[in-house]
Formats: C-alpha cells, sequence, structure tokens
C-alpha cells in the first residue's frame, strides 16, 4: 500500500496513536489473563507502534515490520524500543520473548500457507511459556460491509480519508478494502491519493486449525470496543506441551 511506503509521513494523521489508548488496554487484559507475567515481548507488523507505545509501559517491547517507512514513524514514537524490518513470516529477532503480540498486520496474509509460517514463526520466538496473542480484524462469521472515515490536523498539515470494506465474492478467503486521501500540506498545498488492499478472510475453525498444527491451543476472547459495538475476538494461543 501507498501508506506505507510513500504516504508513510501522514500515517500519524490519518490514524494517531492517541486513539490506540483503549483498545491497548484491552489487549493487556487479555495477556494478562493467559500470561501474567509478561516481561518482554516482541510485535510483528507493528506498524506506526501506536499499540505498543502503550503496552512498552508494562513490559519491553521489540518492533518489527516488513516497511521501512513505517519504522520509521514508529522509531520517532518509540525511540525507547528496538526496531528491526523484515517480513513476519521469516523474521528473526535472534531471541526468544514471553509474548509474541501481532495485530491487524495479520490481516495481510491471504493464504492459509503463510498464516502458517507466520504462526510457525511466532512459535520459534517464544519463551516455553509464552503467549501468542493475535488481533485479526475480522472472521468469516463476523465480517460485514462498512464504511469508516476519520483523520486529524496537527502542526499546520491534516489529512482525512474514507474506508470501505467488503467482499466481492463471499467463496474465496479475501475481503477488499478501499481508501481515499485528502492531505493538506503546511504551506496550503492539497493533494490526493487511492490506496487499496486485500485481506485474508478465514473462519473461527481454520484459525483453530493452523494453530494447532503450529503447535498452540486458541482462545477466541471477545474485545469490546467503547466506540465500536462490532463483534471482535482475540486469539490467546497458548503452547501445546
Amino acid at each position: 500500500m501507498k501508506l506505507y511506503r510513500e504516504l508513510a509521513k501522514w500515517w500519524p494523521l490519518l490514524s494517531p496513536h492517541t486513539e490506540y489508548e483503549e483498545e491497548a488496554h484491552l489487549f493487556l487484559k487479555i495477556i494478562q489473563h493467559y500470561h501474567p507475567s509478561v516481561k518482554d515481548a516482541v510485535e510483528f507488523g507493528s506498524g506506526g507502534g501506536s499499540n505498543a507505545f502503550y503496552l512498552k509501559k508494562h513490559f519491553a517491547m521489540t518492533l518489527t515490520d516488513l516497511s521501512p517507512d513505517m519504522l520509521e514513524v514508529s522509531r520517532n514514537l518509540n525511540p525507547d524500543c528496538p526496531h528491526l524490518q523484515g517480513d513476519m513470516r521469516t523474521i528473526d529477532a535472534g531471541r526468544q520473548f514471553d509474548l509474541v503480540f501481532i495485530h491487524d498486520a495479520i490481516s495481510y496474509m491471504t493464504d492459509k500457507g503463510d498464516l502458517l509460517a507466520v504462526m510457525k514463526n511466532a512459535k520459534k520466538h517464544l519463551k516455553p511459556d509464552g503467549l501468542l496473542f493475535i488481533m485479526p480484524d475480522h472472521y468469516k462469521e463476523t465480517f460485514e460491509t462498512r464504511t469508516d472515515h476519520g483523520g486529524v490536523d496537527k502542526d499546520g498539515r491534516g489529512m482525512r480519508y474514507l474506508e470501505w470494506s467488503y467482499d466481492s465474492d463471499p467463496d474465496d478467503q479475501v475481503a477488499e478494502t478501499e481508501y481515499a486521501y485528502v492531505m493538506r500540506d503546511s504551506d496550503g498545498e492539497v493533494t490526493h491519493e487511492y490506496d487499496s488492499m486485500k485481506s485474508g478472510l478465514f473462519s473461527m475453525p481454520e484459525w483453530e486449525e493452523l494453530l494447532t498444527e503450529a503447535g498452540f491451543h486458541a482462545h477466541f476472547e471477545r474485545v469490546k470496543f467503547s466506540d465500536d459495538p462490532g463483534s471482535y475476538f482475540g486469539i490467546a494461543a497458548t503452547q501445546i506441551d
């Protein structure tokens, strides 16, 4: 996506980190329920580092992402966290952790083989009693066509976006999202861009089957956001002995 490359500098105006405080707290409650003594964590697909900004107050975090441009955004927000560039299917952080955390970046896995590769790589990065926590955007059972919008102004710059998510083919395992961005720079110049993405759309039994193959027990936990009454479920994946 352009948003993670040439438009990455606009990320803090499209999705400011202050909008992540509630969800980070909700994720933390689930994580601590399954692993009360997390001391260190690695995040696969950390993006702009917004969840890490809050989670790092509770345990040390190493942040990884495929996009060098998004890692730079995250470094500005989280200069105290190590940052590594790489693909979540294959990256090697060089050590093991109490927690592997994967937020919505997991949605870019549109193939079961790729999804399984991420899960197996996560297991390699976990200590024997470590926890994998995944927060997919949606499942086959919960997906709904939706429209979203947002953006903020800061330091003389501003950005607004319109987002439309839909499933053009209910028989495949992919959903589509279209984006329209309007950006106003500090000199008053206004530009606009179009972007799009495809995301994986798998059922809960398919997630459970893949996690079992990777060596995990899957525990689906409801996540209730105050500003969005939709059906969202995180996965706390404990390791099979």
